[in-house]
């Protein structure tokens, strides 16, 4: 008999729109941990926060329930507790909900962190911390079986900082569909797109935090004009129509830059892959990263990135040939990469090597590797 899933994700719901709010990566990720539980039969609750505009639709072959309240989410909780065999956690805020209700002890609990708070202070010495945050993520140690890690930096982190032991850990990483991201013809992709084929164009995917370095983007954009390069950036996700994108907004007016920057608001995975395809150049400019989804996603495409040397962009990228890391995470670094490609004095050749590098990262071959580590899926 197959084993009861149980899949907590109270950050963001996987059914929320990519690139607004809270909502990023993470969302992705677990939509896609669901569909393979699917593909592989298992029975599966979903907890996950309440929102408006949900757009999963997974019939009857998932048990999803939106919770308004993580103090009293009702009664629904204790008969998913009682019946489940194998909880996956992600995210700390979900790490802390499965303690609260998921007590019983011959349950198998999985705690996938994606992010953690200190390793942003290792990556960003300036970062200040949430310390009420890093006292909660502590307080997971215990009760997991175990926990995955996505990078060495983050398995240093969990065990010098937080105090794991190895046999707790468990490496996995995050993936790719390559249904959805390939290769598409440049020119094609920008008549559908209605861009100008002589434009030079850059492409930020993300959301608008800190971390993720929209700023840097933006700055790079203002050191080409200062240097008469005109390129254009075109921003997905971005938290369009959010009070904070529209104080950018207000900025990039201000500056007389708006004509250079395009927002193309939250994307379906298929539109982002033709806006991958259309694109000369995917800028990641992330302070901080564990993985480095946006990259991986690119490079499927045979997109040039140009990207922070932060997470795991060190195994997706061939530099000079896929894309160039950056050490020095500063606009001026970023735009004399830029300056090199469109001046031909760098070219990006996408050799076998390149495209080697990201074949194991498929979402089949990522949840297949990690689930028989774990060796609990009959």
């Amino acid at each position: 008999m197959k084993k009861i899933v149980t899949v907590i994700s109270i950050h963001s719901c996987p059914g929320e729109k990519i690139g607004i709010g809270k909502t990023g990566g993470l969302a992705v990720y677990v939509k896609n941990l669901i569909n393979f539980l699917i593909i592989n039969h298992y029975k599966i609750n979903l907890i996950t926060k309440n929102h408006i505009c949900c757009d999963l639709n997974y019939s009857d072959k998932v048990n999803i329930l939106h919770i308004d309240s993580l103090i009293n989410p009702g009664s629904e909780i204790q008969e998913i507790a009682n019946s489940t065999d194998i909880l996956i956690s992600n995210y700390w805020t979900s790490g802390i909900f499965s303690k609260t209700f998921f007590s019983k002890k011959n349950i198998l609990k999985i705690n996938i962190s994606h992010t953690l708070e200190y390793l942003k202070k290792i990556q960003i010495p300036e970062y200040k911390i949430d310390i009420k945050r890093i006292k909660e993520e502590k307080l997971l140690k215990n009760y997991f079986d175990y926990t995955v890690y996505f990078s060495k930096e983050e398995k240093d982190t969990l065990i010098n900082y937080y105090k794991y032991t190895e046999s707790q850990l468990i490496f996995s990483t995050p993936g790719y569909d390559e249904k959805i991201f390939y290769p598409l013809s440049k020119s094609d992709s920008r008549k559908r797109l209605k861009i100008n084929s002589s434009e030079k164009t850059l492409l930020f995917v993300g959301r608008l935090d800190y971390l993720k370095g929209l700023d840097i983007a933006i700055e790079t954009i203002k050191i080409a004009i200062k240097h008469n390069k005109i390129y254009k950036l075109f921003i997905a996700g971005g938290d369009f129509g959010s009070t904070q994108q529209q104080k950018i907004n207000l900025t990039l007016a201000n500056n007389n830059i708006s004509q250079h920057v395009v927002w193309l608001g939250s994307l379906s995975q298929k539109e982002l892959n033709l806006n991958y395809n259309s694109a000369d150049i995917v800028l990641v400019t992330s302070r901080s990263e564990t993985f480095g989804l946006v990259c991986l996603e690119a490079i499927a495409t045979k997109t040039p990135v140009i990207a922070s040397d932060v997470g795991r962009m060190g195994d997706m990228i061939v530099n000079n040939d896929s894309g160039v890391l950056i050490s020095d995470i500063q606009p001026k670094s970023f735009y004399d990469q830029i300056d090199k490609y469109f001046s031909k004095k760098n070219s990006f050749k996408f050799k076998n090597e390149s495209l080697d590098m990201i074949k194991n990262f498929t979402w089949e071959n990522v949840f297949n590797e990690l689930f028989s580590k774990v060796k609990v899926f009959d």
